[in-house]
């Protein structure tokens, strides 16, 4: 069964993260001509990073051009390679290969299964776009959700339960760096107590929120360290300044999953999440998670493995962070159940295997 994975990338995400990981177990248990990535992007897709970790990778790339609106167009080129490559399964990732691979699949006449990790939207275009989303997901043949909030969410809008299949992300496992070692590529002093931020810079992830939580904790010696870029990157880095923050933003590193080590907390500070990866990259590193119990999480960690505050309450948030940081025998101990919770229900070979099992109900209807 050859698959075809269908996304409009960001460089680095959750999302991708997914489509990775998918592709690359597939790529090791059944061969080069089972699996493959097509990006829906404008211009040179060979310059962009999500592009060439699949290369790294040996995955192979199926680039899509992607002029503005051009759905039909891009769904005629995803045609060709659904039948160039003998695709048995199309699965299509966030919003925009979401329509277009269902305009392809439809040509070609395979079925089309989905992953939604979430919706995120606060704008009305975006909101618009989330609601058609929703609509033309009830024509798929199988719905990955990566939480229970994502499948309430769709049995709301009419999806047909027997087609929803709740499946968390899992981890696919990676170097970690030493704790010594991802200081210094951090930039962190040594004396220092680091609390980590890791995702996009944007109104749904909440570095706002981290701040107003930060500015709460009183401890000395502590340094939020922010890894990303985003569209309100600006606002926060003035929110910090007129806070008189200790904060260091970084910008985009790819290769964030290695440097968790570093940390001695990381927060997720998110209005709104599915099953964030690098809660389940934090989870490996065994570095002490704070997070506000927002959509899948609660799902994964509770209070014995993490720290947990109400969506949105950045008081309790940095109340839990001091927690974290003044109690290392606890933190020590949860971060170590968290560790074993991963393994026990997050670990790769399952997680491909649940999904596995979606391709073969949508080949079977």
């Amino acid at each position: 069964m050859n698959v075809l994975h269908l996304i409009a990338p960001s460089p680095v995400g959750g999302a991708e993260s997914v489509v990775k990981a998918l592709a690359a177990a597939r790529l090791r248990a059944s061969g080069p001509d089972s699996v493959a990535v097509a990006t829906l992007l404008p211009g040179d897709a060979g310059d962009h990073p999500f592009v060439a970790g699949l290369r790294r990778a040996g995955i192979p790339v199926e680039p899509i051009s992607a002029a503005q609106r051009r759905y039909w167009k891009q769904a005629a080129q995803v045609d060709a390679v659904i039948r160039r490559r003998g695709v048995a399964v199309l699965h299509t990732h966030i919003q925009q290969a979401d329509f277009v691979g269902y305009l392809a699949a439809r040509q070609a006449s395979v079925p089309v299964v989905a992953t939604v990790h979430g919706y995120t939207a606060r704008r009305p275009k975006g909101m618009f776009y989330e609601w058609f989303d929703r609509r033309l997901l009830r024509r798929f043949a199988g719905v990955i959700c990566v939480s229970d909030v994502v499948r309430d969410t769709l049995l709301r809008a009419g999806c047909r339960g027997e087609r929803l299949h709740v499946i968390q992300n899992g981890y696919a496992g990676g170097a970690l760096l030493d704790r010594d070692t991802a200081r210094r590529r951090l930039g962190i002093a040594a004396g220092d107590r680091a609390v980590g931020w890791v995702g996009r810079l944007s109104v749904e992830k909440g570095p706002d929120l981290l701040l107003q939580a930060m500015a709460g904790v009183t401890i000395p010696d502590v340094v939020t360290v922010i890894v990303g870029d985003g569209p309100v990157r600006a606002a926060v880095e003035a929110q910090a300044t007129a806070a008189r923050l200790p904060v260091k933003i970084l910008g985009r590193l790819e290769d964030a999953g290695t440097l968790l080590r570093g940390f001695d907390a990381l927060a997720i500070s998110s209005r709104t999440e599915g099953t964030p990866m690098i809660l389940l990259e934090a989870m490996a590193a065994e570095v002490p998670v704070v997070s506000f119990a927002v959509g899948g999480v609660p799902q994964v960690v509770t209070e014995r493995s993490a720290w947990l505050a109400p969506v949105g309450d950045a008081t309790a948030l940095g109340a839990a962070v001091t927690r974290a940081l003044t109690n290392p025998e606890e933190a020590a101990r949860r971060s170590r159940e968290a560790r074993r919770v991963l393994d026990e229900r997050f670990a790769l070979d399952r997680w491909v295997a649940r999904v596995e099992d979606v391709y073969a109900q949508a080949l079977s209807q």
